[in-house]
């Protein structure tokens, strides 16, 4: 039976997401979201299924090739294939294929991560043509015992964080955690902190304890304003454990943030951008 490098349009997401369960297996980080989590990823990142490749034979998908879009950017959600399946080529050919649609639907560039550690997979890609933008960190971070805020902390939509957050950060999210991509999670929990009832920081975090943003505006740091907007995110998901994923390495006030209250680093990462 013959391979078909196709899109993802139509296709089972139950199919897809068992494609990717054994892509992942056996990866760096062994990402194994339920369907759900799977679905609710795809929401959140604008899974585009038309850009979007993926290989298949039969009723089975081999390999998978997720893009989303964002304006005129599109990115890499996810990509991998089966483990019996490597070394055929259909990685390239997924790649390919998106490319070449991505193209032709106008959009500017692509944008994706590639673990530091894996210097063949960042060879092959720039030989490709992608570059180096920025390098990234990710931690897990234990929830402890610290000191609170005076602040009031409450829970709040992402519409009323939205208007101030250029103004609270120093560094722009990556993509996965972009104002757009918060917004585009209905189930991200949003806490604002106020002190004299004017918002001075914020935190938004995933169901799965993943933090998309959290930031503190500068002259209110030190406070013990993100320790607060931290714990109080941990006891509404019921996490003991934060993962912040892919923070810049230029954030050196949230890096220093972390590394205090006892963040152990996982993994680092470039971010990889292709223009067209």
């Amino acid at each position: 039976m013959s391979i078909e490098i196709r899109n993802a349009q139509n296709i089972d997401r139950q199919a897809l997401h068992a494609a990717m369960l054994d892509a992942f297996s056996d990866y760096d980080i062994p990402l194994q979201p339920t369907l759900d989590q799977f679905n609710a990823m795809l929401a959140q990142r604008q899974f585009d299924p038309e850009l979007s490749s993926i290989a298949v034979e039969g009723d089975e998908v081999l390999a998978v090739w997720f893009i989303g879009t964002h304006d005129h950017r599109a990115h890499l959600i996810a990509s991998g294939t089966r483990i019996a399946h490597r070394g055929k080529g259909m990685a390239r050919q997924l790649a390919a294929r998106s490319e070449a649609e991505i193209i032709k639907a106008g959009f500017k560039l692509i944008r994706f991560e590639c673990l530091t550690s894996n210097q063949r997979a960042l060879g092959l890609y720039q030989k490709q043509g992608h570059e180096i933008n920025r390098e990234f960190d990710c931690f897990s971070l234990e929830i402890g015992d610290w000191p609170d805020s005076d602040c009031e902390v409450k829970k709040v939509d992402w519409a009323t964080i939205a208007p101030h957050t250029t103004t609270l950060r120093d560094v722009m999210p990556s993509w996965q955690n972009e104002d757009f991509a918060v917004e585009a999670a209905p189930e991200a929990v949003c806490l604002a902190a106020y002190a004299n009832e004017k918002l001075v920081g914020y935190l938004a975090v995933a169901p799965s304890g993943a933090i998309y943003q959290l930031a503190v505006a500068q002259n209110q740091r030190r406070n013990h304003i993100g320790q607060s907007l931290l714990r109080h995110a941990a006891q509404i998901i019921e996490k003991p454990k934060l993962a912040f994923i892919n923070i810049d390495k230029t954030d050196h006030e949230t890096i220093g943030f972390l590394t205090h209250l006892g963040a152990q680093k996982t993994v680092s990462q470039y971010e990889l951008i292709k223009r067209f």
